[in-house]
């Protein structure tokens, strides 16, 4: 969507546009204001977004891109006025975010994660069992969908964090801490989880037992409700990009892979092996049933939200959850649908 070209104000053809031009001088109309946005760097087509500057040309609108650790910094990012959007926000620190009744919309989903969020362990250190892990240093960034995995994993099997000390890390600390072997272990995605597998890294396979278990993980794009209320073209046309981005990933996957492999610094090979691993959803798809619905018929993913939002409460993460409509109300599919238009 392109932002239209401010116009000079016709009086009468009496005075002549070049009379008018000098007698009442323009006036422009105010720019819009810029769109904060905070990201990941990850090996997905969102990324795309960002390096091929698509929202700035959709919009005309300068474009503030920030990057953060965790989608629990965004969630703190949005409170503050901060960031507009969470491009990329993980399911976890949204129904966080929901729960405790912050100003967020769900307006979007990236992915389904599956197995391309995993445990990474030290091939050294001889982890093959989740018993295995207790006594080591497993780090993930808090408030991630990483972390609620992990944490699912611990309670799953009978073990605490006083059995497993969990550390507090971003993915590049992640990386760092691993070359200087102050861990064992991370739960992380890429390219962080890539780099561990290249230097004397192994997966340990946990996610397929999770979903089945009921951590089902998946990466939205959320905005904060003032903003979506203020500049909604804003929203529909980030929704319309990422929209591009996907189907330039699916129709050219070579090219879209050497983009993403250039913009996250991971070879191309690393990049293409890493965006298989997503089950990235379609704006269309995205409007079903299974996944967002449509206005006034809310889908299951909301369900989705309010069983992290439980787990979250039982853990203390958060005080509470709140009851399904919470979740079914803070899923807001009209810009979806203005996107798809």
């Amino acid at each position: 969507m392109t932002h239209p070209i401010p116009r000079r104000v016709a009086l009468g053809a009496a005075l002549g546009l070049g009379a008018l031009a000098l007698a009442r001088p323009h006036v422009a109309r105010a720019a819009a204001p810029p769109i904060n946005i905070g990201f990941f760097t990850e090996t997905k087509p969102t990324i795309i977004v960002k390096a091929q500057g698509l929202l700035e040309k959709a919009t005309g609108q300068t474009v503030n891109w920030t990057e953060y650790g965790s989608g629990a910094e965004i969630n703190a990012a949005i409170v503050a006025g901060g960031a507009d959007i969470g491009f990329g926000s993980g399911s976890s620190p949204v129904a966080a975010a929901i729960s405790q009744n912050l100003p967020v919309w769900l307006v979007g989903l990236v992915d389904n994660i599956g197995p391309a969020e995993e445990l990474t362990v030290r091939t050294a250190a001889n982890i093959h069992t989740v018993a295995d892990l207790k006594g080591h240093k497993i780090a993930t960034p808090f408030g991630s969908t990483s972390h609620f995995r992990l944490l699912g994993l611990l309670k799953l099997n009978g073990l605490t964090q006083r059995d497993v000390t969990v550390i507090d890390l971003r993915g590049d600390a992640i990386v760092a801490a691993w070359t200087r072997g102050d861990i064992d272990g991370a739960y992380i995605w890429a390219p962080a989880k890539s780099k561990l597998l290249a230097s004397g890294g192994s997966v340990f396979r946990t996610w397929d037992k999770l979903d089945a278990a009921g951590y089902v993980i998946a990466d939205t794009i959320v905005a904060r409700a003032g903003f979506a209320e203020q500049q909604p073209q804003a929203v529909v046309a980030l929704l319309r990009v990422y929209g591009q981005a996907l189907d330039f990933y699916r129709s050219k996957p070579e090219e879209a892979v050497q983009v993403v492999a250039k913009a996250t610094g991971v070879s191309a090979e690393v990049a293409a092996a890493d965006l298989k691993e997503y089950d990235f959803i379609s704006l269309h798809d995205q409007l079903t049933p299974e996944w967002l619905g449509t206005p006034g018929k809310p889908g299951r993913f909301a369900e989705v939200l309010h069983r992290t939002a439980q787990f979250l409460a039982e853990q203390k993460s958060i005080k509470s959850a709140g009851p399904l409509s919470l979740y079914q109300k803070a899923i807001r599919t009209e810009f979806l649908k203005q996107a798809l238009a």
